[in-house]
């Protein structure tokens, strides 16, 4: 037993429906209901939509791709301080923006560390460049964070009409994310690196074969989920279709590989170490918040918000794009921005025809962009702070939230402003 390992963070969320049984606060109709979603929010899509592309992701990881990006990034860099910056904080936004936010940071966090021990720098720049760069532009595309996700679906938004509102934002909100970090830790990040030995970005590929196969099936995947609305195929069952092929070759392959007993190297039997990185603690985590959110929504709770906003926010694009925004942001700081994603749902949902469209766009960049206020504005945000402690990294939660509020602020506000000027032109 020693040898597994639970993520227990989902236990908080399971203690709503637990009491809400215990209280007769819903009956198991109602409980079934909340589970099958409500209108178009379905929550068994949502994850098999988000569980299939973190499956791609881990595998394209397993075969060393990611690593191979950094690798490249960091012989780019050539032991110049400011080059290592921009280049491994392009390298992960780039990444971000077609895998996930939190694949990148379990995967890039660890490598950021031993490379800066090895050059003899402080990781810490590098280290939070990182993380606010993969929770920043994971907003561009609907595929890059859970709650990006929940929101179209819930709404129905198309992949390419998701993007063409959020293209501009999530570009604007990432480079200057960029320009004041580099400018808080410039003196730090512009100190000289030891030698180190050559890298060599080819020796991080396990399998080139794999990196290739898993690259098409992701690109197919994304080619696919944006013309999926336009032949009335659901998303989730375009990424399933994707992940189930993906999952049936490599059952082919190892199978073989164990028939024929060659190359019985543990690299090849990538089904069972896929899966076992898999997260899984997830699905009863979304589950019990959506039983939870259902009984805020039938007893109204969630409407009368809704109906507040909407008072407050009238008929103005611009007002409900700020209004939306920021108070999502702080909330993703109070209940982690999952739960507060869902929640949101039912409250945008009240906005007017005209209103509702930023409302939905603005909560999304508040669930993203409010993981860089404090270290438990997300699930990635708790994963990497107990990464850093293993790695005996001192990075106080105080510390974290002073570099979130030089930043997020400024950035959260340009990102919500761009949004807001492109529904006073473009809506």
């Amino acid at each position: 037993m020693r040898n597994i390992r639970i993520d227990t963070y989902f236990f908080g969320a399971l203690l709503g429906p637990i009491l809400i049984v215990l209280f007769g606060i819903l009956n198991f109709s109602q409980i079934l209901t909340g589970l099958g979603g409500v209108g178009s929010l379905n929550p068994l899509g949502i994850l098999v939509l988000f569980l299939s592309m973190v499956f791609l992701s881990i595998f394209l990881d397993i075969t060393g791709f990611f690593e191979y990006c950094a690798r490249v990034a960091l012989k780019y860099a050539s032991g110049n301080g400011r080059r290592l910056y921009f280049s491994l904080y392009l390298t992960v936004s780039l990444l971000t923006i077609f895998t996930s936010n939190d694949i990148i940071i379990l995967t890039f966090t660890p490598f950021i560390y031993y490379f800066s021990k090895n050059a003899g720098i402080d990781p810490k720049p590098y280290l939070i460049a990182e993380f606010f760069a993969a929770n920043t532009w994971s907003m561009m595309l609907y595929i890059g964070n859970p709650t990006n996700i929940v929101l179209a679906a819930a709404f129905n938004l198309r992949f390419d009409e998701y993007t063409k509102w959020m293209l501009l934002p999530s570009l604007a909100a990432g480079f200057i994310n960029m320009i004041l970090l580099y400018t808080i830790f410039k003196k730090k990040i512009n100190q000289p690196l030891k030698q180190i030995e050559t890298i060599n970005p080819r020796t991080a590929i396990t399998d080139p074969t794999s990196m290739i196969l898993g690259l098409s099936m992701l690109a197919g995947c994304i080619i696919c989920l944006a013309i999926a609305p336009y032949i009335g195929v659901e998303m989730w069952i375009i990424s399933l279709g994707f992940g189930l092929a993906l999952l049936l070759l490599l059952i082919l392959r190892d199978t073989l590989v164990a028939i024929t007993k060659e190359h019985l190297n543990k690299k090849y039997f990538t089904v069972e170490t896929t899966i076992k990185k898999m997260p899984l603690s997830i699905i009863p985590f979304i589950l019990s918040l959506f039983i939870t959110i259902e009984a805020l929504r039938i007893y109204g709770i969630t409407n009368d918000i809704g109906v507040f906003f909407n008072n407050l926010c009238g008929t103005s694009t611009t007002i409900t794009t700020f209004v939306y925004g920021i108070s999502s942001a702080l909330t993703a700081n109070i209940l982690n921005n999952i739960p507060m994603t869902v929640a949101f749902v039912p409250i945008a949902a009240a906005a007017s025809q005209t209103t509702l469209l930023p409302a939905v766009l603005a909560t999304t960049i508040g669930s993203n962009l409010g993981a860089n206020i404090t270290p438990i504005g997300a699930l990635a945000g708790i994963m990497w702070m107990s990464i850093l402690r293993d790695k005996d990294v001192k990075l106080t939660f105080k510390e974290f939230v002073t570099y979130g509020l030089l930043v997020t602020p400024v950035t959260l506000l340009a990102c919500l402003g761009i949004l807001a000027a492109e529904f006073l032109f473009f809506l």
